[in-house]
C-alpha cells in the first residue's frame, strides 16, 4: 500500500483546542486504491473540513469517492479534479483555507439548532440554580464493526467521578485534585455543584460493556460511489440527522429492556420532566468528513424517548478513540453547556478573532480544563454571588480566581456606556484547573450587556458579551490574547487611552478607565490602583513605571534587588517586623546574600527618589 504523507505539524503535550471548535486533529484516511492519506481535521459541530499541513482543504469526492483538493464556488466547498497529495495545489492555482460562506454557515448551524433553541429558553434560572448534586447518565454505544473500546470501564469512570484530592498543607487553597469532571465542577464552583456520573451498562470485570448497533460505521458516513450506504448530507435531506436520532434512542431503548439505568437517582435536577444530560460514548475515531461523527451537543428532538417519566432531550455526543476530543476538558466543556453556560470564541469568524481564548474554557480547552471567568461564574453559574463595583480612587487587592472561596476575586468598574462595564480578575497557575492558563497576573476584560456569549458575533450588530483586553488588540487586530496578563514580570501594569492596548468600547469609543501599578505579592494576591475620571495620581506612584525587580525567585544563595531608579536604601524584614538587611545605595540593582537565612517569606522595602517601593520574596533551601 502506498502511503502519501503531509508535512505534520508539531504535537505538544501541553496543548491547547478550540472548546466545540477544534484545530489540527490528525486524521488518516484510506482513497479507494489502497492509498493512505494523512492530514488534518478542523471546525466546530456545524461545520468541519480536513486539510493537509499548509491549509489546503480536502473533500471526497461523491462521484469517485476520492479524497481531493477542494475550492469555493458559490459559497460552498466543492471538489476539483485535483486528488489530494499527488500535486502542489498551489502549481494548479488552489488557495488554501476554502471555506463555506458565512450564509451558509448559518443555515447549518440554524438548521440543527432550531428545534432545539425554543425548549432551552424555557428554562428557569433561580438563586439554587447550579447548587448542590446534579447527576449526568453516560451510555457506551459500539458501532457494529468497530474495533473493542480502547479503555477500561474504572479509566472511564475515573475520568467523570474520580474524587482524589491531596492536600499539601498549603493554606493557598492549592491542593492537588485528580484531573475528573467531578473534582473540576467541585473546584470551579467553589463547593456548591457536584456531578455525579453514572455509567451505563456497568461493568463487573472493568471491561467496557456497550449497546451493540445493528449498522456498520460506514452507514454513519456520507454517501458516496464507494459508500453507497452512506447518509446524504444535504440541507435538504435530513437524513444525517435520522439516522443520529435512531441510533441513539436505540441505545436507550436496549438499555430501558434490560433494566440497566439506576432507579433511585434523581436525573432531573430542574424539574422540567427532561433528563438532565446524556453523554452518548461512541466507539472508534472521529471522522473528520463526517458531520455526524464528530464531537457535538444536541438534542434528541427527532426521537420522543423516555427514561422512566422524563423524556432525554440533552447530550453529548463523544468518540472513545481520540484523545484530542475524548478528554475531561472537552466533558467539562460540554456539560458547563448543560449548566447554561455559552461560547466564547466565534463560530464563525474569517478574520480569525479571538475574543476570550485560553482565559476560559468556554472558550479554549485546555489540555487540563481551566476555570470559567468571573463573570462566567457570577451570571451563568450563579457560583459568585455579587461583583462588587469600584467608585472611588485607590489600591485594591485581589485573590485569585481558584482561590477558595468565591469572595474578593474579582471587582466591576463601570464604562461610560450603561450597557458596558470592565472586570478584574487576578488568575495564577496553579495545578491542576489553573496549570494551563496561557499566564499569571491580572485579566482585564469587557462585559457588553446586550448579548449572551460570544458565538454569534459578526462585527456588525452581533458583538462579544465578553472580550479580554491583549496587548495589539483593536477593533480590526486580534493582537497578543496569550500575553493579556497584568504583572510586572510581564511589564504590563496599566491600562488606559495611552496604553497598549486602550480600553476600547465595544463601539470603539475609547473609555477613560485608568487601572496601573499591578502588582502581584507571591502567589496569594495581586493589588492594583484606580484612578477615577478627575482624581490626579498619588504622589506615593506618581511614577508608576518605576518598578521593583526581584530575582531569582524563590532566592536560594543570592537575592538581586533593581529598579529603573536609583535605589538610595534597601530593606528587608521577615514577617515577625525583624529586619534581616538594611544597606544604603546610590545604584539601579543590589545584590544581597541570603544563603544563610531561614526559608520563608520576607518584605523588600526599597527607598527611591520617586517614593518607597515594596514586594514579597521567597527564600527557600
Amino acid at each position: 500500500m502506498k502511503k502519501i504523507l503531509f508535512l505534520s505539524l508539531i504535537l505538544l503535550t501541553s496543548f491547547v483546542l478550540q472548546a466545540a471548535h477544534v484545530t489540527n486533529v490528525p486524521q488518516k484516511v484510506v482513497q479507494p486504491n489502497g492509498d493512505t492519506l494523512y492530514c488534518f481535521a478542523s471546525g466546530d459541530e456545524f461545520y468541519h473540513y480536513l486539510h493537509d499541513a499548509n491549509g489546503y482543504t480536502i473533500v471526497q469526492d461523491p462521484a469517485t469517492g476520492y479524497f481531493v483538493y477542494g475550492k469555493r464556488e458559490n459559497g460552498k466547498v466543492v471538489p476539483t479534479q485535483y486528488v489530494a497529495g499527488t500535486v502542489d495545489p498551489t502549481s494548479v492555482g488552489l488557495a488554501p483555507h476554502a471555506r463555506i460562506s458565512a450564509a451558509e454557515w448559518h443555515l447549518r448551524h440554524d438548521a440543527m439548532m432550531q428545534p432545539v433553541e425554543a425548549r432551552r429558553a424555557e428554562r428557569v434560572r433561580d438563586g439554587n440554580t447550579n447548587h448542590g448534586d446534579f447527576n449526568n447518565l453516560v451510555i457506551f454505544i459500539h458501532l457494529a464493526d468497530d474495533a473493542p473500546f480502547n479503555q477500561t470501564y474504572s479509566q472511564v469512570n475515573r475520568m467523570f467521578n474520580d474524587t482524589s484530592i491531596v492536600n499539601n498543607g498549603s493554606s493557598l487553597g492549592n491542593s492537588t485534585y485528580y484531573n475528573s469532571m467531578y473534582n473540576y465542577f467541585k473546584v470551579n464552583t467553589y463547593n456548591q455543584l457536584f456531578v455525579h456520573s453514572y455509567l451505563v451498562p456497568q461493568s463487573p470485570d472493568d471491561v467496557i460493556v456497550a449497546y451493540e448497533d445493528i449498522y456498520p460505521r460506514a452507514y454513519y458516513m456520507p454517501w458516496s460511489e464507494t459508500n453507497p450506504m452512506g447518509y446524504v448530507d444535504t440541507l435538504e435531506d435530513d437524513n444525517r440527522t435520522t439516522r443520529e436520532m435512531q441510533l441513539l434512542a436505540r441505545a436507550i431503548d436496549y438499555a430501558n429492556e434490560n433494566n440497566m439505568f439506576p432507579s433511585d437517582v434523581n436525573f432531573d435536577y430542574n424539574n422540567d420532566g427532561l433528563i438532565d444530560n446524556i453523554c452518548f460514548i461512541v466507539s472508534g475515531d472521529v471522522a473528520g468528513w463526517s458531520d455526524l461523527l464528530w464531537p457535538h451537543r444536541w438534542s434528541l428532538w427527532g426521537e420522543e424517548v423516555y427514561i422512566g417519566d422524563l423524556r432525554v432531550w440533552d447530550f453529548n455526543f463523544e468518540l472513545s478513540d481520540n484523545d484530542w476530543y475524548f478528554s475531561n476538558s472537552t466533558l467539562c466543556h460540554e456539560m458547563s453547556h448543560s449548566l447554561g453556560a455559552p461560547d466564547l470564541y466565534h463560530y464563525y469568524d474569517d478574520n480569525g478573532y479571538t475574543p476570550v481564548g485560553g482565559w476560559d474554557l468556554m472558550a479554549q480547552n485546555a489540555s487540563v480544563p481551566q476555570h470559567w471567568g468571573a463573570y462566567m461564574k457570577y451570571r451563568y453559574g450563579n457560583w459568585i454571588e455579587e461583583i462588587p463595583t469600584i467608585v472611588n480612587s485607590g489600591r485594591y487587592m485581589l485573590r485569585p480566581l481558584s482561590w477558595p472561596t468565591p469572595e474578593q476575586v474579582c471587582y466591576r468598574i463601570d464604562s461610560e456606556d450603561p450597557d458596558e462595564f470592565f472586570v478584574i480578575e487576578f488568575r495564577r497557575s496553579t495545578r491542576p484547573f489553573e496549570s494551563h492558563i496561557p499566564n499569571g497576573g491580572a485579566v482585564i476584560y469587557r462585559i457588553n450587556t446586550n448579548f449572551d456569549g460570544n458565538a454569534g458575533w459578526n462585527g456588525e450588530d452581533v458583538l462579544d458579551e465578553v472580550y479580554v483586553y491583549r496587548p495589539g488588540g483593536t477593533l480590526t487586530s486580534d493582537g497578543q490574547i496569550n500575553n493579556a496578563n497584568y504583572s510586572q514580570s510581564a511589564h504590563h501594569t496599566e491600562i488606559n487611552y495611552s496604553t497598549d492596548p486602550q480600553p476600547f468600547l465595544s463601539n470603539g469609543y475609547i473609555s477613560a478607565l485608568n487601572i496601573y501599578d499591578v502588582r502581584t505579592y507571591i502567589h496569594d494576591s495581586l493589588t492594583f490602583w484606580y484612578l477615577k475620571p478627575g482624581d490626579t495620581l498619588p504622589n506615593e506612584v506618581r511614577d508608576f513605571s518605576s518598578q521593583l525587580r526581584l530575582y531569582p525567585m524563590p532566592a536560594v544563595t543570592n537575592l538581586s534587588v533593581e529598579n529603573n531608579a536609583l535605589l538610595q536604601q534597601v530593606e528587608i524584614f521577615d514577617l515577625s517586623g525583624h529586619c534581616v538587611y538594611r544597606a544604603q545605595s546610590n545604584a539601579t540593582r543590589v545584590e544581597i546574600a541570603v544563603d544563610r537565612w531561614a526559608a520563608g517569606t520576607y518584605i523588600v522595602r526599597a527607598q527611591t527618589a520617586e517614593g518607597l517601593l515594596q514586594e514579597k520574596i521567597t527564600v527557600a533551601r
